[in-house]
């Protein structure tokens, strides 16, 4: 695919800067594309998709652009980063049609070279039916781990990911859990990794940082206690997750070896800083991180963030 250098709203730009330390691996963050779908039919509301659909037509369906879907896949897939991170909420309700949406971008940015790695949202395993009818894995069981999560992958220049379950599907509340069994098995992956390691999760571990505040029925059960196995191994780690729709980048206050990133919803129009698209880009060093954040107005727009 050819881009023409001059259309920046086609074309990020990932430059490196000429004093910048060596550079092991680089992915692309993608969080909480929210395809979605009104439903009519009162036969498929019978249950907490009913409040879900609400939400979609009173206001998620004019805050997610899904038809911005092409030209920002366009744009992910020009800066030749082979490996894109998908930390969830790929759906609103999961829906079939929404996991069909989904798939489908997943599809072009792997027909454009990339090679997606995907984690459920809470909003992937909405229902409990979605959950039982295991919806997630069948759409994305190519780009998720063969035997599921926790799970480590390696980038091809040997840095790891370590991929950590976080969902669950709820009667009302938007809670995720994970379990002390799952934080054990997180821990020891990184232990077992060399040099830096990311760390991805569908819910932040911080309840509150100086771009979000998470309701108490929108947080994760016995995510202090990951943080703190996390903090324990006193590994070089980057907690990276969506859920919040925000972008924040900060160092762990009592773990200094943790940084947490949260990154912006995909498709989201952010009305307070007047973007239309954001993602995160990550450079893995042999000793630290560095985390560029993307975003789209008329333009595209890269930073280049420091841990607050």
């Amino acid at each position: 695919m050819t881009i023409d250098p001059r259309n920046r709203a086609e074309a990020p730009q990932s430059a490196e800067p000429a004093d910048a330390p060596p550079v092991v691996d680089r992915l692309i963050h993608i969080a909480d594309l929210h395809f979605w779908r009104v439903v009519y039919n009162p036969l498929r509301l019978l249950n907490k998709r009913l409040l879900g659909n609400i939400n979609v037509y009173l206001r998620r369906r004019h805050e997610f652009n899904m038809s911005a879907g092409a030209k920002i896949a366009r744009a992910v897939a020009a800066m030749r980063i082979k490996t894109i991170l998908f930390t969830g909420d790929f759906t609103s309700t999961a829906l079939e049609e929404e996991f069909e949406l989904a798939a489908g971008f997943l599809e072009r940015l792997r027909q454009e070279g990339c090679e997606p790695i995907v984690l459920p949202g809470n909003h992937d395993v909405y229902t409990f039916e979605s959950r039982r009818d295991q919806r997630f894995e069948r759409y994305f069981g190519a780009y998720a781990p063969p035997n599921g999560y926790p799970a480590k992958v390696r980038l091809d220049g040997g840095a790891p990911v370590v991929l950590t379950p976080t969902v669950c599907p709820n009667l009302f509340s938007s809670k995720g859990r994970i379990e002390d069994s799952e934080i054990e098995r997180t821990a020891e992956l990184v232990n077992e990794a060399s040099g830096p390691v990311v760390v991805a999760g569908h819910y932040p571990l911080l309840e509150r940082t100086y771009s979000y505040q998470l309701a108490p029925n929108r947080r994760l059960r016995n995510a202090e206690a990951l943080r703190r196995a996390l903090g324990e191994t006193g590994r070089t780690i980057l907690y990276v997750c969506g859920h919040v729709h925000r972008f924040s980048y900060v160092q762990d206050e009592r773990r200094p070896n943790l940084h947490h990133l949260s990154t912006g919803a995909l498709f989201r129009h952010n009305h307070k800083e007047r973007t239309t698209g954001e993602f995160a880009e990550i450079w893995v060093h042999p000793d630290r991180f560095s985390v560029f954040r993307h975003t789209l107005d008329t333009e595209w727009r890269r930073v280049a963030v420091q841990p607050q």
